[in-house]
C-alpha cells in the first residue's frame, strides 16, 4: 500500500484527510457514522470565550453548487468545553489528530481561550480562525494586516502547541498574509474559509438568511480554494490545510499538488458522512497506482513556462 505518511507539527499523521471545523460539531457527533481513527483528524467545531448562541435563522440554505451559512459561531464556551467535550477526544481519539477551532472578538479573548486550553490533554493544537465571514462585531483579524500580526504573535507567546491561522479568500493578496502568519510565529495555515454571499426570496423579497448574508461553501469553491492555496505556497513555507469544495479524492489531490500537505473536507459530509473515507482510499490509491508516496506529491503541480 501507499504511504500517506506526514511528520508536521511534531506529529505523525496517518492521512492528509481531516473534518473540517464547523461540519462535524466536536467529533462525537460523527462517531457511530465514520470510523474517525481512519483519517487523519478533525478540526473541532469553534470554541469562543464565551458560550455563543449564535445567528437568527434561517442559517442555511442550498445555492447552485453548494450552500450558504451563516450560524454565527454558536458553541457552549471555554469552560463547557473543557468539561463536556475534551473528555470525549481525549478518550476515543487515538490516531486522529484533533485541532481545536478558537475564535474571539478580540485578542485578549483569543488569547484567553488558547491559554485556557494549553494545559489540558486530548488535543494536538489549535487553528485560529481568523476568517469568518458571518460574524460583525470585533475585530477583523484576517484582513487587518497590522492586527494578524499582532494576534499570531500574542498566541505564539501564549501556546507551545501547534498555531495553524484559518486564512480568509477576501483579501487582495493572500500570500502577504500567510507572510505575516509565519513571519509572527504561526506553524501553519488553513486555506481558505467561506466566500461572503447572500441570496434572496423572490416572492417574500426578503433575504433567505437571517443574518442577511451568510458563507458560501462547496463546489463552487473548489477553483478559488486550490488557487488561493497554491498563492499561499508561493509565499509561505508554512505547512498548508487546504479546504473549500473537496467531494473527491481527485479535489483533493488538486489541493495537495497546489501545495496543501493535508485537507479538510466540510458541506460534503452533510450529503455523505462517509466522504472523507472514501477520499482517504482514493487519496491511497492514485498513491499507489502512481508509486509515489504522499509527501512527494506536496507542491507538486507542474506549472508551464511562460516564455
Amino acid at each position: 500500500m501507499a504511504d500517506l505518511t506526514q511528520r508536521l507539527f511534531g506529529t505523525q499523521w496517518q492521512s492528509p484527510v481531516l473534518l473540517a471545523s464547523g461540519t462535524c460539531g466536536y467529533g462525537e457527533e460523527y462517531a457511530e457514522l465514520i470510523p474517525l481513527d481512519e483519517i487523519g483528524g478533525i478540526v473541532t467545531k469553534a470554541v469562543s470565550l464565551e458560550p455563543r448562541s449564535g445567528n437568527p435563522p434561517h442559517r442555511v440554505s442550498e445555492t447552485p453548487g453548494g450552500m450558504i451559512n451563516a450560524i454565527g459561531l454558536q458553541n457552549v464556551g471555554l469552560a463547557a468545553f473543557i468539561r463536556e467535550k475534551l473528555p470525549w477526544l481525549r478518550d476515543n481519539l487515538v490516531r486522529a489528530r484533533v485541532l481545536i477551532n478558537v475564535v474571539g472578538h478580540t485578542e485578549d479573548e483569543f488569547e484567553a481561550v488558547v491559554a485556557g486550553l494549553d494545559g489540558e490533554d486530548g488535543f494536538l493544537g489549535f487553528e485560529i480562525n481568523v476568517s469568518c465571514p458571518n460574524v460583525k462585531d470585533g475585530t477583523l483579524f484576517g484582513t487587518d494586516p497590522a492586527g494578524l500580526a499582532g494576534l499570531v504573535a500574542t498566541l505564539r507567546r501564549a501556546t507551545a502547541r501547534p498555531l495553524v491561522v484559518k486564512l480568509t479568500p477576501n483579501v487582495p493578496d493572500i500570500g502577504l498574509y500567510a507572510r505575516i502568519c509565519e513571519e509572527n510565529g504561526a506553524d501553519g495555515l488553513s486555506t481558505i474559509n467561506t466566500f461572503p454571499g447572500m441570496l434572496i426570496d423572490v416572492g417574500k423579497r426578503r433575504p433567505v438568511i437571517g443574518n442577511v448574508s451568510g458563507g458560501v461553501s462547496g463546489p463552487a469553491i473548489l477553483p478559488m480554494g486550490v488557487y488561493l492555496t497554491w498563492r499561499a505556497r508561493q509565499s509561505s513555507s508554512l505547512p498548508i490545510l487546504g479546504i473549500g469544495g473537496i467531494r473527491s479524492s481527485d479535489d483533493a489531490l488538486q489541493y495537495i499538488l497546489a501545495g496543501a500537505s493535508l485537507v479538510q473536507i466540510g458541506t460534503a459530509l452533510f450529503v455523505d458522512p462517509e466522504v472523507a473515507v472514501a477520499v482517504h482510499r482514493g487519496v491511497e490509491a492514485y498513491c499507489t497506482e502512481s508509486e509515489t508516496p504522499l509527501r512527494e506529491l506536496v507542491g507538486g503541480v507542474q506549472i508551464p513556462d511562460r516564455d
